[in-house]
């Protein structure tokens, strides 16, 4: 896509954003944290997909601006390969749940710089490998102090490029403020964060540094129709709020 063409779409997209804001109080569409995301979406035109794609027109990444409430901001999420090996990962090396005791979960968040301890039982490490040009998830015992080699979880450099360059080129972060009026939650939509200036180059260089973590979040469904079965929220690359100026342009659209 032409830089021209990348002008007309962010110009598109502030227009239709600021209509948005001028309608003040608007319904939700969904309920829970996927409400705020979904609302916005359907008024700026944006097809549901299964979120292979980009959001909006095939430049703009959309995230609602809860995820920069937190402390960590998910850059992009993504299983490693083989396929099915975060299940494996689970069971090999998680822990049961509280709740549901009969199920393993993993929840824990590392980086390249070292391993991480997770229950004091295993521990997790990025490794970057330049030859094979891929990203490997390397886990130690603990206990045993030894690695463990049971298992290869890795990423492929031209899997990850490809991400960067089309999920990461422009990230939107939508702000809005939140209300409930007889069980209904409502939004009105104030401020757009746009993060761009990320290049393949530049994650690289800060996953090895470590400002680039890694968090596995598999879990249980809490409540509805899937209570109790394993839930992968989203495994992937993440970044400290205060960071994220390393790593992206940050501005806000008027």
């Amino acid at each position: 896509m032409n830089k021209i063409k990348e002008k007309k779409i962010l110009e598109k997209f502030k227009k239709g954003f600021h209509k948005i804001v001028k309608m003040g109080w608007i319904p939700s569409k969904r309920f829970h944290d996927t409400g705020i995301g979904k609302t916005f979406e359907d008024f700026i035109g944006v097809i549901e997909n299964n979120k292979a794609s980009v959001d909006y027109e095939g430049l703009i990444e959309l995230k609602s601006a809860r995820e920069l409430s937190k402390a960590m901001v998910t850059v992009f999420t993504k299983s490693p390969n083989p396929r099915g090996i975060n299940t494996k990962i689970r069971e090999t090396f998680g822990y049961f749940d509280k709740e549901h005791k009969d199920k393993k979960i993993l929840h824990t968040t590392f980086s390249a710089t070292r391993f991480n301890s997770s229950k004091g039982k295993f521990g997790f490490k990025l490794e970057t490998d330049f030859e094979q040009e891929k990203i490997f998830v390397r886990i130690k015992n603990l206990k045993k102090n030894v690695m463990d080699n049971s298992i290869e979880a890795h990423y492929k450099w031209d899997k990850l490029k490809e991400i960067v360059k089309d999920k990461c080129k422009y990230i939107i972060f939508i702000e809005a403020k939140s209300k409930k009026e007889k069980g209904q939650e409502f939004f009105k939509f104030e401020k757009a964060i746009l993060l761009s200036g990320l290049t393949f180059n530049k994650f690289l260089k800060f996953l090895q540094m470590g400002v680039i973590k890694y968090d596995f979040r598999i879990g249980v469904y809490r409540s509805g129709e899937k209570k109790g079965k394993n839930h992968d929220h989203g495994s992937g690359f993440r970044v400290h709020k205060k960071d994220l100026k390393k790593l992206f342009k940050i501005t806000e659209l008027d």
